[in-house]
């Protein structure tokens, strides 16, 4: 079952979307805009580098661009509802610094954050939409901002993926290979890329692909050639790497900006 949208409003730099079942995102564990998921129905886990958590109803994950994510659906698909806003950095500033990206923050269920879901809902067909997504989303910013300091309890990452998501964030400016990992983990190639698959539901080595990609792109971002910028993270054919990129980002390495998804 494919993604079904209930609500759908698309803005300059920013959408919403209600939707019900399978996500038409499936696969796309890294992208280039910030996303809020507002988890309302479903037997669902969601997964980042950190950790991993049971969702609850009108739980809220705030997810910044570039970071490794997942939500696993346990149950039936149908009954996976949430209401998902997407946006760029143009809205982002203030709430996402340099310090903070990658930090994913997750707030309990918050009866003036439903309400503004609620809203968005009710009158996502209306011809103001975009101007009333606009202001939720400045809403939800705020009081995301005022509760960074607030996480729900969190079962902590298996120690020796922690090593392993370490070891890789630390060497992303050349090429890693899962044995030189599994090394460092003290385990044989393929039991580390087992218990990898098992916790973060990514192969490693597609894992590692994906990481370095996104350090490609600062570097070309920095101003740094494509064809030097694929070298310095490994790729070492750079076709390969061409196709990737774009694949990853919708973007060919010589545009520096991340797409934004459109509909």
């Amino acid at each position: 079952m494919r993604e079904l949208f209930a609500q759908y409003v698309n803005a300059e730099g920013m959408i919403f979307k209600h939707a019900r079942g399978r996500s038409v995102e499936e696969g796309k564990e890294f992208h280039g805009y910030h996303e809020i998921i507002y988890f309302m129905e479903g037997d669902a886990e969601f997964i980042t580098e950190e950790f991993h958590i049971d969702l609850e109803p009108e739980m809220l994950l705030v997810i910044p661009k570039e970071t490794y994510h997942q939500v696993i659906i346990r149950g039936d698909r149908e009954n996976y509802l949430r209401c998902i806003v997407q946006f760029d950095d143009t809205f982002a500033q203030g709430v996402f610094t340099e310090k903070s990206l990658g930090n994913v923050v997750v707030l309990p269920s918050d009866r003036e954050i439903g309400s503004l879901f609620e809203q968005l809902i009710r009158r996502a067909e209306d011809e103001n939409a975009a101007l009333l997504l606009g202001a939720v989303l400045v809403l939800l910013l705020q009081k995301i901002s005022e509760n960074r300091e607030i996480y729900v309890s969190e079962r902590p990452r298996n120690e020796v993926v922690k090593q392993a998501i370490s070891y890789i964030n630390r060497n992303l400016n050349r090429k890693i290979t899962v044995e030189e990992i599994s090394n460092q983990c003290m385990l044989s190639p393929s039991a580390l890329s087992h218990i990898f698959k098992r916790e973060m539901n990514i192969p490693l080595h597609k894992f590692i692909v994906k990481k370095r990609l996104i350090q490609a792109y600062h570097k070309i971002s920095a101003g740094e050639l494509p064809t030097v910028a694929a070298l310095e993270c490994g790729f070492n054919d750079y076709s390969g790497f061409y196709k990737q990129y774009k694949k990853m980002f919708n973007a060919a390495p010589s545009d520096r900006s991340l797409e934004f998804p459109h509909s």
